[in-house]
Protein backbone atom coordinates (compact mmCIF):
# COMPACT_ATOMS: atom_id res chain seq x y z
CA UNK A 1 0.00 0.00 0.00
CA UNK A 2 2.76 2.45 0.77
CA UNK A 3 4.73 1.88 -2.05
CA UNK A 4 1.46 2.24 -4.44
CA UNK A 5 0.71 5.78 -3.02
CA UNK A 6 4.81 6.86 -3.26
CA UNK A 7 4.38 6.01 -7.05
CA UNK A 8 0.74 7.88 -7.31
CA UNK A 9 2.90 10.95 -5.88
CA UNK A 10 5.44 10.79 -7.96
CA UNK A 11 3.82 10.14 -11.21
CA UNK A 12 2.01 13.86 -10.51
CA UNK A 13 3.01 16.62 -12.71
CA UNK A 14 5.96 18.48 -10.88
CA UNK A 15 4.09 21.85 -9.90
CA UNK A 16 1.47 19.73 -8.15
CA UNK A 17 4.57 18.06 -6.24
CA UNK A 18 5.49 21.15 -5.22
CA UNK A 19 1.74 22.43 -3.81
CA UNK A 20 1.48 18.79 -1.97
CA UNK A 21 5.01 19.73 -0.14
CA UNK A 22 4.46 23.77 0.52
CA UNK A 23 1.25 22.09 2.93
CA UNK A 24 3.56 20.36 5.22
CA UNK A 25 5.28 21.11 7.92
CA UNK A 26 8.87 22.19 7.54
CA UNK A 27 10.56 19.54 9.06
CA UNK A 28 8.09 17.52 7.38
CA UNK A 29 8.78 18.43 4.26
CA UNK A 30 12.69 18.02 4.88
CA UNK A 31 12.33 14.18 5.84
CA UNK A 32 9.87 14.20 2.45
CA UNK A 33 12.64 15.96 0.45
CA UNK A 34 15.50 13.35 1.65
CA UNK A 35 12.73 10.20 0.33
CA UNK A 36 13.82 10.45 -3.50
CA UNK A 37 15.42 12.45 -6.27
CA UNK A 38 12.48 13.42 -7.52
CA UNK A 39 10.86 15.14 -4.49
CA UNK A 40 14.03 16.92 -3.33
CA UNK A 41 14.75 18.27 -7.03
CA UNK A 42 10.63 19.65 -6.38
CA UNK A 43 11.62 21.05 -3.24
CA UNK A 44 14.69 22.50 -4.07
CA UNK A 45 13.33 24.68 -7.55
CA UNK A 46 10.31 25.83 -5.62
CA UNK A 47 10.89 29.22 -4.74
CA UNK A 48 7.82 29.24 -2.85
CA UNK A 49 8.74 25.94 -1.04
CA UNK A 50 12.52 27.75 0.04
CA UNK A 51 11.01 30.90 1.24
CA UNK A 52 9.23 28.79 3.98
CA UNK A 53 12.25 26.71 4.81
CA UNK A 54 14.03 29.95 4.85
CA UNK A 55 11.54 31.81 7.35
CA UNK A 56 11.47 28.64 9.40
CA UNK A 57 15.53 28.10 9.58
CA UNK A 58 15.62 32.12 10.83
CA UNK A 59 13.13 31.25 13.28
CA UNK A 60 9.61 32.42 11.82
CA UNK A 61 8.00 29.87 13.12
CA UNK A 62 4.80 30.90 11.39
CA UNK A 63 4.17 32.42 7.61
CA UNK A 64 0.59 32.24 8.31
CA UNK A 65 -0.96 35.99 8.28
CA UNK A 66 -4.28 37.81 8.74
CA UNK A 67 -5.63 40.35 6.10
CA UNK A 68 -4.55 43.77 7.15
CA UNK A 69 -5.23 47.33 6.55
CA UNK A 70 -3.14 49.85 9.06
CA UNK A 71 -1.94 53.33 8.85
CA UNK A 72 1.60 54.44 9.75
CA UNK A 73 2.09 58.20 10.46
CA UNK A 74 5.12 59.94 8.30
CA UNK A 75 6.12 63.87 8.16
CA UNK A 76 5.21 66.23 6.10
CA UNK A 77 8.06 65.78 3.99
CA UNK A 78 8.32 62.85 1.07
CA UNK A 79 8.70 59.45 2.69
CA UNK A 80 11.79 57.61 1.83
CA UNK A 81 11.94 54.12 0.21
CA UNK A 82 9.98 51.21 1.37
CA UNK A 83 10.94 47.59 1.38
CA UNK A 84 9.45 44.39 2.09
CA UNK A 85 11.18 40.74 3.12
CA UNK A 86 9.57 37.89 4.86
CA UNK A 87 6.75 39.72 5.60
CA UNK A 88 8.53 42.46 7.31
CA UNK A 89 7.72 45.98 5.64
CA UNK A 90 10.20 49.25 7.02
CA UNK A 91 10.70 52.55 5.82
CA UNK A 92 13.63 55.25 6.90
CA UNK A 93 11.45 58.65 6.25
CA UNK A 94 12.52 62.03 6.99
CA UNK A 95 11.72 61.62 10.88
CA UNK A 96 11.70 58.40 12.00
CA UNK A 97 12.60 54.38 11.18
CA UNK A 98 9.14 52.27 11.02
CA UNK A 99 9.45 48.66 10.77
CA UNK A 100 6.15 46.47 10.70
CA UNK A 101 5.73 43.13 11.30
CA UNK A 102 2.98 41.55 9.14
CA UNK A 103 3.56 37.41 10.57
CA UNK A 104 1.16 36.59 13.26
CA UNK A 105 4.24 36.67 15.77
CA UNK A 106 5.06 40.64 14.85
CA UNK A 107 8.13 40.37 16.98
CA UNK A 108 9.90 43.34 15.04
CA UNK A 109 7.30 46.00 14.72
CA UNK A 110 8.99 48.94 16.18
CA UNK A 111 9.55 52.53 15.25
CA UNK A 112 12.53 54.94 16.36
CA UNK A 113 13.71 58.73 16.08
CA UNK A 114 16.67 59.08 14.41
CA UNK A 115 17.40 62.12 16.95
CA UNK A 116 17.26 58.86 19.45
CA UNK A 117 19.63 56.41 17.37
CA UNK A 118 21.91 58.86 15.76
CA UNK A 119 22.98 61.43 17.80
CA UNK A 120 25.98 62.57 15.81
CA UNK A 121 26.04 62.00 12.07
CA UNK A 122 23.50 61.75 9.72
CA UNK A 123 22.11 57.93 7.75
CA UNK A 124 22.45 57.83 4.17
CA UNK A 125 20.59 54.20 3.87
CA UNK A 126 19.02 51.69 5.87
CA UNK A 127 18.17 47.99 4.97
CA UNK A 128 16.91 45.58 6.80
CA UNK A 129 17.01 41.73 6.54
CA UNK A 130 14.80 40.23 9.29
CA UNK A 131 16.49 36.79 8.15
CA UNK A 132 19.59 37.76 10.20
CA UNK A 133 17.75 40.33 12.28
CA UNK A 134 20.14 42.78 10.73
CA UNK A 135 20.00 46.50 9.89
CA UNK A 136 22.98 48.14 7.35
CA UNK A 137 23.06 51.40 7.75
CA UNK A 138 25.28 53.82 6.08
CA UNK A 139 26.27 57.67 7.36
CA UNK A 140 25.63 60.05 4.59
CA UNK A 141 29.91 60.51 3.05
CA UNK A 142 31.72 63.42 3.78
CA UNK A 143 34.16 65.33 1.65
CA UNK A 144 37.33 63.84 1.70
CA UNK A 145 40.63 65.61 0.63
CA UNK A 146 43.66 63.20 -0.95
CA UNK A 147 47.00 64.54 -0.34
CA UNK A 148 48.71 61.14 -1.57
CA UNK A 149 47.85 58.88 -3.88
CA UNK A 150 49.57 55.28 -2.76
CA UNK A 151 47.28 55.11 0.64
CA UNK A 152 43.90 54.31 1.97
CA UNK A 153 41.32 57.07 2.22
CA UNK A 154 37.80 56.63 4.30
CA UNK A 155 35.25 57.59 2.34
CA UNK A 156 32.10 56.32 4.53
CA UNK A 157 31.36 53.92 7.40
CA UNK A 158 28.52 50.84 7.56
CA UNK A 159 27.07 49.66 10.66
CA UNK A 160 25.54 46.65 11.65
CA UNK A 161 22.94 46.51 14.08
CA UNK A 162 20.22 44.13 15.39
CA UNK A 163 17.07 45.15 13.09
CA UNK A 164 14.78 44.04 16.77
CA UNK A 165 16.88 46.89 18.32
CA UNK A 166 19.12 49.02 16.05
CA UNK A 167 21.83 47.82 19.11
CA UNK A 168 25.29 46.57 17.59
CA UNK A 169 24.89 43.41 16.04
CA UNK A 170 26.81 40.99 18.56
CA UNK A 171 27.65 38.44 15.14
CA UNK A 172 30.14 41.01 13.64
CA UNK A 173 33.46 41.45 14.37
CA UNK A 174 33.40 45.44 13.61
CA UNK A 175 29.97 46.71 14.32
CA UNK A 176 31.25 49.97 12.99
CA UNK A 177 33.31 49.24 9.44
CA UNK A 178 35.47 51.94 7.71
CA UNK A 179 35.24 51.38 3.96
CA UNK A 180 38.27 52.79 2.53
CA UNK A 181 39.40 54.02 -1.27
CA UNK A 182 42.32 54.84 -2.74
CA UNK A 183 42.43 57.79 -5.25
CA UNK A 184 44.22 57.87 -8.60
CA UNK A 185 45.34 61.70 -7.79
CA UNK A 186 45.56 64.53 -5.15
CA UNK A 187 42.69 66.46 -4.97
CA UNK A 188 38.97 66.94 -3.05
CA UNK A 189 36.68 64.68 -3.75
CA UNK A 190 32.65 64.09 -2.78
CA UNK A 191 31.66 60.23 -2.55
CA UNK A 192 28.18 59.17 -2.98
CA UNK A 193 26.19 56.09 -2.68
CA UNK A 194 24.41 54.99 -6.37
CA UNK A 195 22.34 52.42 -4.85
CA UNK A 196 20.86 51.28 -1.09
CA UNK A 197 23.14 48.32 0.25
CA UNK A 198 22.15 44.97 -1.16
CA UNK A 199 22.31 41.77 1.74
CA UNK A 200 22.79 38.17 0.89
CA UNK A 201 24.28 35.82 3.68
CA UNK A 202 27.39 37.27 5.01
CA UNK A 203 27.78 39.39 2.07
CA UNK A 204 27.21 43.01 1.59
CA UNK A 205 27.55 45.20 -1.41
CA UNK A 206 27.51 48.30 -1.78
CA UNK A 207 28.01 50.49 -5.02
CA UNK A 208 28.91 54.23 -5.07
CA UNK A 209 31.31 56.77 -7.07
CA UNK A 210 33.60 59.64 -6.71
CA UNK A 211 33.52 62.68 -8.48
CA UNK A 212 36.08 66.06 -8.16
CA UNK A 213 34.93 69.00 -6.83
CA UNK A 214 36.71 70.70 -9.29
CA UNK A 215 35.17 68.05 -12.59
CA UNK A 216 31.87 67.94 -10.66
CA UNK A 217 30.35 66.52 -14.26
CA UNK A 218 32.27 63.37 -14.66
CA UNK A 219 30.86 60.42 -12.47
CA UNK A 220 30.16 57.81 -15.24
CA UNK A 221 33.82 56.46 -15.25
CA UNK A 222 34.18 56.74 -11.44
CA UNK A 223 32.09 54.05 -10.01
CA UNK A 224 33.27 51.41 -7.48
CA UNK A 225 31.87 48.55 -5.69
CA UNK A 226 32.92 47.68 -1.86
CA UNK A 227 32.19 43.93 -1.27
CA UNK A 228 32.25 43.48 2.25
CA UNK A 229 31.47 40.45 5.14
CA UNK A 230 29.68 41.73 7.37
CA UNK A 231 30.47 39.31 9.94
CA UNK A 232 33.89 39.21 9.80
CA UNK A 233 34.64 42.63 9.40
CA UNK A 234 36.22 43.15 6.09
CA UNK A 235 35.71 45.33 3.33
CA UNK A 236 37.55 46.07 0.04
CA UNK A 237 37.31 48.50 -2.86
CA UNK A 238 36.94 48.05 -6.59
CA UNK A 239 36.72 49.59 -9.76
CA UNK A 240 33.53 49.26 -12.29
CA UNK A 241 35.07 49.36 -15.62
CA UNK A 242 31.01 49.90 -16.93
CA UNK A 243 29.55 53.39 -17.63
CA UNK A 244 27.24 52.37 -14.51
CA UNK A 245 23.26 52.43 -15.02
CA UNK A 246 22.16 49.65 -12.58
CA UNK A 247 22.84 46.47 -10.68
CA UNK A 248 21.76 44.13 -8.51
CA UNK A 249 22.97 40.83 -6.25
CA UNK A 250 22.52 37.60 -7.69
CA UNK A 251 23.43 35.41 -4.78
CA UNK A 252 26.51 36.01 -2.22
CA UNK A 253 28.93 35.02 -5.64
CA UNK A 254 27.61 36.74 -8.32
CA UNK A 255 26.50 40.34 -8.93
CA UNK A 256 25.20 41.67 -12.71
CA UNK A 257 25.86 44.94 -13.65
CA UNK A 258 24.20 47.00 -16.63
CA UNK A 259 25.91 49.86 -18.03
CA UNK A 260 24.39 53.14 -20.65
CA UNK A 261 25.09 50.67 -24.03
CA UNK A 262 22.81 48.22 -22.93
CA UNK A 263 25.19 45.56 -21.99
CA UNK A 264 24.14 43.46 -18.92
CA UNK A 265 28.02 41.64 -17.08
CA UNK A 266 27.62 38.61 -14.97
CA UNK A 267 30.39 39.47 -12.05
CA UNK A 268 31.46 36.44 -9.72
CA UNK A 269 32.79 37.74 -6.51
CA UNK A 270 36.16 36.20 -5.09
CA UNK A 271 37.45 35.54 -1.75
CA UNK A 272 40.58 37.59 -2.70
CA UNK A 273 40.75 39.92 -5.35
CA UNK A 274 38.50 41.96 -7.48
CA UNK A 275 35.73 40.80 -9.34
CA UNK A 276 35.42 38.72 -12.17
CA UNK A 277 33.83 39.49 -15.14
CA UNK A 278 32.61 36.23 -16.92
CA UNK A 279 29.76 36.53 -19.57
CA UNK A 280 28.21 40.10 -21.25
CA UNK A 281 24.24 40.06 -22.56
CA UNK A 282 23.99 42.68 -25.07
CA UNK A 283 20.60 44.42 -25.68
CA UNK A 284 18.82 45.77 -28.11
CA UNK A 285 19.93 49.19 -29.72
CA UNK A 286 15.47 50.19 -29.36
CA UNK A 287 16.17 49.16 -25.58
CA UNK A 288 19.39 50.89 -24.23
CA UNK A 289 18.75 53.71 -21.80
CA UNK A 290 20.50 56.08 -19.11
CA UNK A 291 19.45 54.45 -16.10
CA UNK A 292 17.89 51.01 -15.25
CA UNK A 293 16.23 49.53 -12.18
CA UNK A 294 16.69 45.85 -11.35
CA UNK A 295 13.87 43.80 -9.51
CA UNK A 296 13.44 40.45 -8.24
CA UNK A 297 12.89 37.93 -5.32
CA UNK A 298 14.85 39.06 -2.21
CA UNK A 299 18.00 37.24 -1.71
CA UNK A 300 18.16 34.07 0.42
CA UNK A 301 20.43 33.35 3.29
CA UNK A 302 21.82 30.55 2.47
CA UNK A 303 22.75 29.44 5.49
CA UNK A 304 20.80 26.66 7.60
CA UNK A 305 20.17 27.47 10.95
CA UNK A 306 18.35 24.20 12.06
CA UNK A 307 19.86 20.73 11.63
CA UNK A 308 16.75 18.71 10.57
CA UNK A 309 16.44 21.11 7.12
CA UNK A 310 17.37 19.53 4.02
CA UNK A 311 20.73 20.83 3.07
CA UNK A 312 21.46 23.34 0.19
CA UNK A 313 17.62 24.75 0.27
CA UNK A 314 18.67 27.76 -1.95
CA UNK A 315 16.73 27.34 -5.33
CA UNK A 316 18.67 27.76 -8.23
CA UNK A 317 18.25 30.46 -11.29
CA UNK A 318 16.37 28.42 -13.30
CA UNK A 319 13.17 28.59 -10.97
CA UNK A 320 13.44 32.80 -10.95
CA UNK A 321 13.26 36.06 -13.23
CA UNK A 322 14.51 38.87 -13.08
CA UNK A 323 12.96 42.16 -14.34
CA UNK A 324 14.90 45.29 -16.14
CA UNK A 325 12.81 48.41 -15.84
CA UNK A 326 14.29 50.68 -18.50
CA UNK A 327 14.16 55.12 -17.44
CA UNK A 328 13.26 56.09 -20.55
CA UNK A 329 11.14 58.76 -21.66
CA UNK A 330 11.10 57.94 -25.29
CA UNK A 331 10.01 54.50 -24.71
CA UNK A 332 9.31 53.20 -21.51
CA UNK A 333 9.86 49.30 -20.88
CA UNK A 334 10.02 46.33 -18.91
CA UNK A 335 12.08 43.46 -19.57
CA UNK A 336 11.86 40.39 -18.21
CA UNK A 337 14.55 37.80 -18.07
CA UNK A 338 14.81 34.20 -17.21
CA UNK A 339 17.94 33.73 -14.60
CA UNK A 340 18.95 30.57 -16.06
CA UNK A 341 21.43 32.58 -18.21
CA UNK A 342 22.76 33.56 -14.68
CA UNK A 343 23.17 29.87 -13.40
CA UNK A 344 26.51 27.99 -12.64
CA UNK A 345 26.67 27.11 -16.54
CA UNK A 346 27.86 30.49 -17.09
CA UNK A 347 30.63 31.24 -14.59
CA UNK A 348 33.24 28.56 -16.12
CA UNK A 349 34.78 30.97 -19.15
CA UNK A 350 37.84 32.35 -18.06
CA UNK A 351 37.79 34.33 -20.96
CA UNK A 352 34.81 36.79 -20.55
CA UNK A 353 32.63 35.86 -23.56
CA UNK A 354 30.05 38.35 -25.01
CA UNK A 355 26.87 37.24 -26.22
CA UNK A 356 24.56 39.21 -28.92
CA UNK A 357 21.07 39.60 -28.05
CA UNK A 358 19.69 37.59 -31.10
CA UNK A 359 21.50 34.47 -29.40
CA UNK A 360 19.85 34.87 -25.89
CA UNK A 361 16.75 38.06 -25.99
CA UNK A 362 14.24 36.08 -28.07
CA UNK A 363 14.91 32.68 -25.75
CA UNK A 364 15.18 34.07 -22.82
CA UNK A 365 13.38 37.19 -21.94
CA UNK A 366 9.61 39.04 -22.25
CA UNK A 367 8.96 42.86 -23.04
CA UNK A 368 6.31 44.70 -22.08
CA UNK A 369 5.17 48.64 -22.64
CA UNK A 370 5.51 50.42 -19.24
CA UNK A 371 4.88 53.64 -17.64
CA UNK A 372 6.23 54.56 -13.71
CA UNK A 373 2.78 54.41 -12.32
CA UNK A 374 2.02 51.26 -13.13
CA UNK A 375 4.43 49.53 -10.18
CA UNK A 376 5.80 45.84 -10.23
CA UNK A 377 6.96 43.21 -8.11
CA UNK A 378 8.87 39.86 -7.99
CA UNK A 379 8.89 36.63 -6.69
CA UNK A 380 10.06 33.40 -7.66
CA UNK A 381 9.00 33.11 -11.59
CA UNK A 382 5.94 35.62 -10.93
CA UNK A 383 5.81 39.52 -11.50
CA UNK A 384 2.91 41.63 -10.38
CA UNK A 385 2.01 44.04 -12.55
CA UNK A 386 -0.83 46.86 -11.09
CA UNK A 387 -2.64 47.70 -14.50
CA UNK A 388 -5.66 50.15 -14.93
CA UNK A 389 -7.96 47.37 -16.72
CA UNK A 390 -8.36 43.62 -17.48
CA UNK A 391 -5.93 43.15 -19.85
CA UNK A 392 -1.88 43.03 -20.20
CA UNK A 393 -0.80 45.39 -22.50
CA UNK A 394 0.29 44.48 -25.97
CA UNK A 395 3.95 45.26 -27.09
CA UNK A 396 4.24 48.18 -29.05
CA UNK A 397 1.22 50.21 -27.20
CA UNK A 398 2.38 53.25 -25.29
CA UNK A 399 0.51 53.07 -21.63
CA UNK A 400 -0.51 56.10 -19.95
CA UNK A 401 -0.37 57.11 -15.85
CA UNK A 402 -3.21 55.46 -13.70
CA UNK A 403 -5.74 57.92 -13.25
CA UNK A 404 -6.43 59.47 -9.22
CA UNK A 405 -9.73 58.40 -9.88
CA UNK A 406 -10.14 55.14 -11.18
CA UNK A 407 -9.14 51.58 -9.88
CA UNK A 408 -6.52 49.10 -11.22
CA UNK A 409 -6.62 45.29 -10.34
CA UNK A 410 -2.97 43.20 -10.11
CA UNK A 411 -2.25 40.88 -13.10
CA UNK A 412 -0.19 38.09 -11.55
CA UNK A 413 2.10 36.68 -14.56
CA UNK A 414 4.30 33.51 -14.46
CA UNK A 415 7.09 32.28 -16.33
CA UNK A 416 7.84 29.28 -14.85
CA UNK A 417 7.74 26.70 -17.75
CA UNK A 418 6.24 23.79 -16.03
CA UNK A 419 3.29 25.99 -14.98
CA UNK A 420 2.89 27.12 -18.49
CA UNK A 421 3.18 23.43 -20.17
CA UNK A 422 0.98 22.28 -17.32
CA UNK A 423 -1.81 24.68 -18.76
CA UNK A 424 -1.75 24.62 -21.99
CA UNK A 425 -2.61 20.57 -21.16
CA UNK A 426 -5.17 22.03 -19.70
CA UNK A 427 -6.97 24.26 -21.94
CA UNK A 428 -7.65 23.67 -25.39
CA UNK A 429 -5.39 25.54 -27.32
CA UNK A 430 -7.89 27.80 -29.58
CA UNK A 431 -9.78 28.36 -26.67
CA UNK A 432 -9.86 32.61 -25.93
CA UNK A 433 -9.69 31.63 -22.24
CA UNK A 434 -6.07 29.72 -22.38
CA UNK A 435 -3.99 31.57 -20.22
CA UNK A 436 -0.92 31.30 -21.74
CA UNK A 437 -0.13 34.65 -23.66
CA UNK A 438 3.24 34.61 -26.15
CA UNK A 439 4.50 38.00 -26.85
CA UNK A 440 4.75 39.89 -30.58
CA UNK A 441 6.80 41.94 -32.61
CA UNK A 442 7.97 45.43 -32.61
CA UNK A 443 9.72 47.58 -34.93
CA UNK A 444 10.06 44.65 -36.99
CA UNK A 445 12.36 42.82 -35.03
CA UNK A 446 11.64 40.05 -32.67
CA UNK A 447 11.47 40.79 -28.95
CA UNK A 448 10.81 37.60 -27.42
CA UNK A 449 9.00 34.72 -28.24
CA UNK A 450 9.13 33.16 -24.62
CA UNK A 451 5.27 32.96 -23.22
CA UNK A 452 3.89 33.29 -19.72
CA UNK A 453 0.75 32.84 -18.07
CA UNK A 454 -1.86 35.53 -17.09
CA UNK A 455 -4.41 35.47 -14.14
CA UNK A 456 -5.72 38.89 -12.42
CA UNK A 457 -6.39 39.56 -8.60
CA UNK A 458 -10.45 39.89 -8.35
CA UNK A 459 -9.80 42.96 -6.25
CA UNK A 460 -9.44 46.26 -7.59
CA UNK A 461 -7.51 49.05 -5.86
CA UNK A 462 -7.82 52.64 -5.56
CA UNK A 463 -5.45 54.42 -7.74
CA UNK A 464 -5.16 57.38 -6.13
CA UNK A 465 -2.14 58.35 -3.76
CA UNK A 466 -0.78 54.49 -4.92
CA UNK A 467 2.75 54.39 -4.01
CA UNK A 468 4.48 50.74 -3.84
CA UNK A 469 3.23 47.32 -4.98
CA UNK A 470 5.30 44.20 -2.91
CA UNK A 471 4.41 40.61 -4.23
CA UNK A 472 6.11 37.43 -1.76
CA UNK A 473 4.31 34.35 -2.19
CA UNK A 474 1.08 33.78 0.07
CA UNK A 475 0.54 37.77 0.75
CA UNK A 476 0.08 41.61 -2.05
CA UNK A 477 1.18 44.39 0.38
CA UNK A 478 -0.20 47.54 -1.15
CA UNK A 479 0.50 50.95 0.26
CA UNK A 480 -1.03 54.31 -0.55
CA UNK A 481 0.01 58.26 0.65
CA UNK A 482 -2.63 60.13 2.36
CA UNK A 483 -2.29 62.98 4.38
CA UNK A 484 0.85 62.34 6.25
CA UNK A 485 0.60 58.44 6.38
CA UNK A 486 1.10 55.60 4.28
CA UNK A 487 -2.24 53.25 4.54
CA UNK A 488 -1.21 49.84 3.97
CA UNK A 489 -3.40 46.73 2.88
CA UNK A 490 -2.15 43.03 3.33
CA UNK A 491 -4.18 40.99 0.65
CA UNK A 492 -4.21 37.20 -0.42
CA UNK A 493 -3.65 37.11 -4.45
CA UNK A 494 -5.07 33.33 -4.56
CA UNK A 495 -9.06 34.39 -5.59
CA UNK A 496 -7.66 34.61 -9.25
CA UNK A 497 -9.29 35.03 -12.75
CA UNK A 498 -7.92 34.29 -16.17
CA UNK A 499 -6.86 37.31 -18.80
CA UNK A 500 -9.39 36.59 -21.16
Amino acid sequence: MTMAIVIGLLSLPIELICQILFLLDPRDLSRCAITCKTVRAAALNSVDIQYKLELYAQGFAETSYPKLDAVTPVSNHLPGMQYVKCGIWWIWENDNIFIRDWNTNCKLSHSWSKHDLFRYWFPRSLVIDPLQDLAVVVPIPGLCTVTETDQDYHVFSVEFRLASSLLPHPDSVDASLKCNHTFDESSQYRVALIDEPAICGDRIVILYYTVKLSLPDIVGSNAFIQVIDWRKGHAKSYPLCEDFAGSHLVDEQKVVVIDTQGVITLYTLQEHGPPQRRIMYRLLQSLRAPFYQFHATPSFHSATARPDLIPGYVPSPESQIIVLEARTNAWPIILVIDMVIFSGKALYSEIPVEIPWSDWGPQYTCCFPHHSSHKISVFGSKMAYALPQDGIPELGQRLQGLSTNSRFYVHILDFNKRAIARAENMYDTDSPHLPVRKPDYFDGAIISNHPYTATVCRTPFSSSRFDRLFLEHDRLTLTWLRNNTIRIRVVSPLQMDLVH
